[in-house]
């Protein structure tokens, strides 16, 4: 009888902070759909598309989601040369998230209190993954 298959430590330990990333930024695509249905019922965005382009107070835009989606699977992937970069760029993307509003005037736009929060959580939650990213980056250089 052979001894069953077990996978290395590493690996393991590996699998609750991808599944914590991939959360993360399907979480940070709900709130940037929420964020975007907002900025249209509040007047703020005078289509959905608008909501979510390149002025979007309450949303990351498209292609920034696309990004994320993209490096969220690159950062998840077990090879090395994959994962590394994407999870730099990961880090990078939250980091840049945070700092745009300070360049866009997303920061100075004219909210509501309730949408000012929004826009807080918002940016916090793109500084976790951000955050998740560079951790799993440090695991992945330390292998």
């Amino acid at each position: 009888m052979s001894a069953p298959a077990t996978a290395p430590a590493a690996v393991l330990a590996a699998r609750p902070l991808s599944s914590a990333l991939v959360a993360g930024v399907g979480l940070l695509l709900a709130m940037d759909v929420a964020g975007a249905i907002i900025s249209v019922s509040a007047g703020l965005s005078p289509t959905l598309l608008d909501a979510l382009g390149p002025q979007a107070r309450l949303s990351a835009p498209i292609p920034m989601m696309v990004a994320q989606i993209l490096l969220v699977i690159g950062a998840t992937r077990r090879r090395r040369g994959v994962a590394v970069p994407a999870s730099a760029l990961l880090l990078v993307a939250g980091v840049l998230a945070f700092m745009s509003g300070f360049y866009d005037g997303g920061y100075a736009a004219d909210l509501t209190a309730v949408q000012r929060v929004f826009q807080i959580a918002l940016v916090t939650a793109h500084l976790g993954v951000g955050v998740l990213a560079g951790f799993r980056l440090v695991r992945l250089l330390r292998r």
